[in-house]
């Protein structure tokens, strides 16, 4: 029978409730998972240095915590390849999927957890993701935060990738390093545009000053902009400012100023 063709419809009872839509994701998901991975077990079978054969040791399970919930899929473990042996080195055995998911979790669980820490309480953020996506055994606040804080420990390791990269010093120049900073104050705000005839002008007037990123600001329309000062005991404040997608480089944005 049609929705609109009872009496007691109510729009409440409109398309699939959430809860409805959380469990269809999840056995969606399942399936999904399930066959691609047995698909990629498939090409793991032989090695990848003769082409033979890999014996098979024994059956195993894991558990991978997606977006739309938690997957067990299979995970044999297979005996290397006797081309791969080596004198007085007992024989060993691989699980091809244990190495390629070594977290257990897809990247993209990784980046919501990450994201929706960095804006709230990790409780909060859990709870949030739990009530929007089939998740309700996938994530806890422990694992929310273990995940955002290697987001934050990959994130120092490129900034500091980033900053030995930099222009190196030449033999003879002196830094000068601040050895007490008194505070660092950092704000954030979105400049954007409007199709009003004054701001098509101040469009023009941003072209008309040829920087190298005033162009793409006109065809973004939204420009985040991040601005702070850093207080020093032993000089004089610093102040600093940029476009947050125009100096991606951690190191390029510890010049600026």
């Amino acid at each position: 029978m049609p929705w609109w063709s009872g009496n007691d419809r109510s729009v409440a009872d409109l398309g699939l409730t959430l809860t409805e839509g959380r469990v269809l994701l999840a056995e969606v998901q399942s399936l999904l998972v399930s066959q691609q991975t047995a698909d990629w077990m498939a090409g793991q079978l032989a090695c990848c240095r003769c082409g033979s054969v890999l014996a098979h040791k024994d059956s195993r399970s894991i558990v991978l915590r997606t977006v739309f919930g938690k997957v067990v899929v299979p995970s044999p473990r297979l005996w290397e390849c006797s081309c791969a042996d080596k004198p007085c080195e007992p024989r060993r055995s691989v699980g091809p999927l244990c190495k390629a998911v070594p977290q257990r979790v897809t990247p993209e669980l990784e980046y919501l957890q990450a994201k929706w820490a960095a804006h709230l309480p990790y409780r909060q953020a859990t709870e949030l993701l739990r009530e929007v996506l089939p998740l309700d055994k996938a994530i806890s606040l422990g694992s929310t935060r273990r995940r955002v804080l290697a987001v934050g420990n990959r994130l120092d390791a490129e900034i500091e990738r980033d900053i030995a990269s930099g222009p190196k010093l030449i033999d003879g120049d002196q830094v000068g390093e601040s050895i007490s900073v008194g505070c660092v104050s950092v704000d954030s705000a979105w400049l954007s545009f409007s199709s009003s005839p004054k701001s098509r002008k101040a469009e023009r007037d941003l072209v008309e000053l040829r920087s190298p990123w005033t162009k793409r600001l006109v065809q973004e329309r939204h420009v985040n902009i991040v601005a702070g000062c850093a207080t020093f005991a032993d000089r004089t404040p610093r102040l600093y400012a940029y476009v947050h997608k125009q100096v991606p480089s951690a190191a390029a944005r510890l010049d600026l100023g």
